[in-house]
């Protein structure tokens, strides 16, 4: 069987994190419907695609995402990366909210891996072993967008990917 390198850890972990911020009424899924799409869009967007949707999430709060870093450790099987969210608001206290939330949800490291671990979106591809806050920025007025404020986020991510023994991604690899 082919292996399907198109599966990212960070997308997963985005998956994990708007389903959160649904269930917890941070943000309302239905206030980022599109009528040229039939649906709803996330709001937690790649960095790629946010030029594409500035004029949908006009006034709209929303998340961008990116990869910042990659490495490893002694043992190649864990990798570790660092994910950007920059959080993008008209509004302090929204951006507050979704702060104290990611702040609340990934400071706790294995634990919060567990979580996702038990989350039924998450992909079996993928074992998460630590998630934690890495740096938040102070609350700002945004220079991409004129009429927000910003603030940066980043998760580090320690995670394995279900591989075979000769390291590349398969179905039937084990993880650690």
């Amino acid at each position: 069987m082919t292996a399907n390198y198109k599966l990212d850890a960070m997308l997963e972990l985005r998956k994990y994190l708007w389903e959160e911020l649904r269930t917890r009424e941070i943000f309302n899924e239905e206030d980022y419907w599109s009528d040229n799409l039939n649906e709803n869009i996330v709001p937690i967007i790649p960095v790629q695609q946010a030029p594409e949707l500035n004029q949908f999430m006009s006034g709209k709060k929303h998340i961008v995402y990116d990869k910042i870093g990659m490495s490893y450790e002694d043992n190649w099987l864990i990798c570790c990366e660092q994910i950007l969210f920059t959080v993008y608001s008209t509004s302090v206290a929204e951006i507050n909210e979704i702060r104290n939330y990611m702040t609340d949800e990934f400071r706790r490291m294995d634990e919060s891996a567990r979580d996702i671990n038990r989350w039924a979106g998450l992909s079996d591809k993928f074992k998460f072993h630590s998630v934690h806050i890495a740096d938040i920025s102070p609350t700002a007025p945004s220079e991409e967008l004129q009429g927000f404020f910003s603030s940066e986020i980043i998760l580090e991510i320690k995670y394995s990917r279900d591989t075979d023994t000769n390291g590349a991604s398969s179905t039937l690899g084990r993880f650690l």
